[in-house]
């Protein structure tokens, strides 16, 4: 993983840090959500968050003095600051440049705004998106997670799934337990239903590669409602840590 793809999010918003988290996983970020400056100073003196992403509105001291803090300290000067602001004046911009942040977005900025300005970021700091890859959530066998193939007949017939990225799954199978439906890449997987703990997702595929006993597939069309359900159940085991490859 890229030094620069992990990404702290501060918000004590709830939807608004959900927005963001969709947005930077799709663009193939390691983001993590807090909601409390102490749960934010604990995860940037670890070093492991090279990029702390905030909202500042002029009336918010709080944020303001722990950003200042945050260009002081020894452990955390490395990390960089990106300030949304929200109905910024001139004075508190002034403000977070005194105290060396430089790096602003406006809160209700457009999504490519926003994406090129942390992809620039991210650049300057090492992390080229073409090396980048989108997070990937190795499921352990016992777990049984499935990819319910709908076939020709209408049943269901199902495949075993190795592991879930915000891009696609990959599939594998036994020589004992062929697919009914005949693997071919570029073919898709109309309403297969994923079943992973508590995940349950009805998703078109696209098979994108096939080799012995196992296949590549990509999610197409998911509404707003399954990315946002697909996108809670990786942040989940993202924030595990012990399961990101």
């Amino acid at each position: 993983m890229a030094v620069g793809s992990k990404i702290l999010i501060y918000s004590n918003d709830a939807i608004e840090s959900e927005k963001l988290i969709r947005l930077l996983m799709y663009q193939k970020f390691v983001p993590k959500a807090v909601e409390s400056i102490a749960y934010a100073s604990m995860a940037l003196v670890s070093r492991e968050y090279p990029i702390f992403l905030c909202t500042y509105s002029a009336e918010d001291n709080a944020i303001l003095d722990y950003l200042a803090f945050m260009r002081q300290d020894d452990k955390m000067r490395s990390v960089i600051p990106v300030v949304m602001l929200d109905k910024p004046t001139p004075e508190c911009i002034t403000d977070l440049i005194k105290i060396g942040c430089t790096n602003f977005i406006l809160k209700n900025a457009e999504q490519q705004i926003f994406i090129d300005k942390i992809e620039s970021i991210a650049e300057s700091i090492g992390d080229y998106r073409d090396k980048r890859q989108f997070a990937r959530i190795e499921i352990p066998e016992y777990e049984n997670a499935q990819l319910l193939i709908t076939a020709r007949n209408g049943n269901k017939y199902p495949v075993r799934v190795r592991n879930i990225s915000m891009g696609g799954l990959q599939l594998t199978w036994s020589p004992e337990k062929m697919p009914v439906q005949k693997m071919v890449a570029g073919d898709v997987l109309v309403n297969s239903l994923l079943i992973a703990k508590n995940l349950d997702l009805y998703a078109d595929l696209k098979i994108i590669s096939v080799f012995n006993y196992r296949a590549g597939v990509q999610f197409m069309g998911l509404n707003e409602e399954r990315q946002s359900k697909l996108c809670h159940f990786i942040y989940e085991r993202l924030l595990a840590e012990k399961i990101v490859n």
